[in-house]
């Protein structure tokens, strides 16, 4: 949008002085033929005095045709070294292909009581991204990410190709073929320090990425629109072995009013066995649980979860980095279940659920709350949420502040309150973090 209206621009500006050049020469001739017309005329004093005031006024008019035809060229120097300067860097072997490069990164220090991550402080880097999106076709997008968190190389965390339209056949849907985040749930779009309201994730951390197929697209248009999206992946870690089901998934959402979003999710794996027959773990993240139920000889895991947003945008999503106050505030709620239903072991079933706000205190500040829940049935314990310690219940209360320093790149600051319940000792797990995020 902007490179084609800086040719606009440039091309007006060529015209004017095309324009003015024609125009000069012109205005010249009159003037000379004017003057030896009058010179051969016998005129009284008067009339003498009008014609040379007349001629007077013509000069002035061609100096100021010359001035602005000077600062017209001028401009056009400036614009052309513009245009130069903004041409892109990065190009592909094809010509007929596009790519574009974006990222973020988020470092701070962050530090916690005695039983925490950051017992003695650190500084770290938690979060860093870089995008790759290649276009061959229009229709045709593929996309890697590459994660450098830590400042590691932890290789791509996700690699997929998109079918746009189905190629035409069926316009507004597109097919996602590769690894890819699972579209589960709406925190799972913004759970990391430089996206997020705060600087941690809700405790339950719902998320996930996986081999297979994603299907999107419409349900409704207008002034409310409803999408939909049907996963169908492989559902366990890594590139193995499949297990002898699929995991499968399905999401709809859609505004309920101007303002306010409305989702509904749910998953539910195959049995998480290998051809070996030892256990697997699910690609698909509940509170930094992966292990199967204790004693368990094959296991499978679902979950459903509604989500409840205002002020989030008509797909529910909103990145507090690279987005404008254009809210006062916002809110969001989310409640869910899940059953890790297991063979020859008791299932391991529970909810989880978190409220966050966002209010702008001014166009550049802004305070970030959120509290967040997840409990096991039947008294059951597990290492919820990163505790040292298997734990029935962990709550976390997360208050943030943030600062725009521009739009891309935000000052934020944390402080979390982590209380655990249930287990044979209560860790101390409460931190505290300061740092930078930003986008590009």
């Amino acid at each position: 949008m902007f490179g084609g209206t800086f040719s606009r621009c440039v091309h007006v500006q060529r015209y004017q002085i095309r324009a003015l050049k024609t125009l000069l020469p012109a205005l010249t001739l009159v003037f000379v033929l004017s003057a030896a017309g009058w010179g051969q005329q016998s005129t009284s004093v008067q009339d003498l005095q009008v014609e040379i005031a007349r001629l007077r006024e013509r000069v002035a008019e061609l100096e100021s045709l010359k001035a602005q035809l000077g600062k017209l060229e001028q401009q056009l120097q400036e614009l052309q070294k513009t245009q130069k300067a903004q041409a892109p860097t990065v190009t592909t072997a094809n010509k007929e292909a596009k790519v574009a490069i974006d990222g973020r990164t988020f470092a701070g220090i962050f530090g916690s009581q005695k039983d925490g991550s950051f017992a003695n402080r650190s500084l770290d880097i938690p979060d860093s991204k870089i995008r790759f999106t290649f276009s061959p076709l229009p229709y045709v997008t593929v996309v890697n990410r590459f994660s450098t968190n830590r400042a590691a190389t932890g290789g791509f965390d996700y690699f997929y190709m998109d079918l746009k339209d189905w190629a035409g056949a069926w316009r507004g849907h597109t097919l996602r073929i590769g690894k890819h985040k699972l579209d589960i749930g709406q925190e799972t779009w913004t759970d990391n320090p430089v996206e997020s309201i705060v600087i941690t994730n809700a405790v339950s951390h719902i998320s996930g990425y996986d081999e297979g197929l994603n299907l999107r697209g419409p349900l409704s248009t207008g002034a409310h629109p409803w999408t939909y999206s049907i996963e169908l992946v492989n559902g366990n870690q890594g590139f193995v072995a499949a297990p002898a089901e699929l995991t499968w998934g399905a999401k709809v959402g859609g505004l309920v009013t101007d303002k306010l979003y409305l989702s509904l999710s749910y998953l539910r794996t195959g049995n998480l066995v290998k051809r070996d027959g030892t256990l697997d773990k699910p690609d698909f993240n509940i509170a930094e649980v992966f292990d199967p139920p204790a004693g368990a000889t094959g296991w499978r895991r679902s979950l459903w979860e509604i989500d409840l947003r205002y002020g989030y945008g008509k797909e529910g999503i909103k990145s507090i980095t690279g987005s404008e106050a254009d809210e006062p505030w916002q809110l969001a709620l989310a409640y869910g279940r899940f059953n890790d239903d297991a063979e020859g072991a008791s299932d391991r079933k529970g909810s989880y659920g978190f409220i966050e706000a966002l209010f702008n205190l001014t166009p550049k500040a802004y305070l970030g709350l959120r509290f967040s829940q997840i409990q096991l049935d039947d008294g059951a314990t597990a290492k919820l949420g990163g505790s040292p310690v298997a734990v029935n219940k962990y709550r976390r209360y997360s208050f943030g502040l943030g600062y725009r320093l521009s739009r891309l790149t935000h000052l934020k600051t944390e402080y979390t309150v982590n209380d655990t319940s249930g287990g044979a000792t209560d860790p101390d797990l409460n931190q505290f973090a300061v740092g930078v995020a930003t986008k590009f």
